[in-house]
């Protein structure tokens, strides 16, 4: 029986056919709100530097925090935790697409030879189903859904 740990990326992110969407952090926030209204099955923007190197991912989740930054619901309760208050500031303030963009998210990355068991994990810890594939330089060249990996398990 075949595993996880037996396939690689490669065998599975090529399945979607579609490029990824990308944006530098540069970029004006707008276009994370008209990406996402535009592309109803997207699960994650991508954000790269000016040398076009993966820095980051922006979801859904974060644009619906700042949803609720910008409409002052985020401070329903105290808050406790210096990141969290740091990160309701930056999403308050948000202008351009790195501002709202995880940067923990900067390693949740893959490469054609992991392991779809090594990307699961990726996945999980980092808590996105949509997961860049990047080349030695960090450039994106492809993305691996959840739905893609589990489909091809399950085959």
């Amino acid at each position: 029986m075949t595993t996880l740990g037996d396939l690689t990326v490669q065998d599975a992110f090529h399945l979607d056919g579609e490029n990824p969407i990308i944006l530098k952090v540069t970029d004006e926030f707008s276009l994370v709100i008209t990406d996402f209204a535009h592309h109803v099955d997207l699960r994650g923007i991508f954000v790269v530097d000016e040398d076009n190197r993966f820095v980051g991912v922006i979801t859904r989740t974060d644009l619906l925090d700042w949803t609720r930054a910008k409409l002052g619901m985020i401070i329903q309760k105290p808050l406790t935790e210096i990141d969290k208050t740091l990160r309701l500031i930056t999403l308050i303030r948000a202008s351009k697409v790195g501002d709202i963009m995880r940067p923990e998210t900067k390693n949740a990355t893959v490469r054609r030879h992991d392991t779809l068991d090594q990307a699961l994990r990726i996945m999980i810890e980092s808590d996105l189903i949509v997961l860049p594939v990047v080349d030695e330089s960090q450039q994106v060249i492809g993305r691996l859904r959840l739905s893609e990996l589990l489909d091809l398990a399950l085959t």
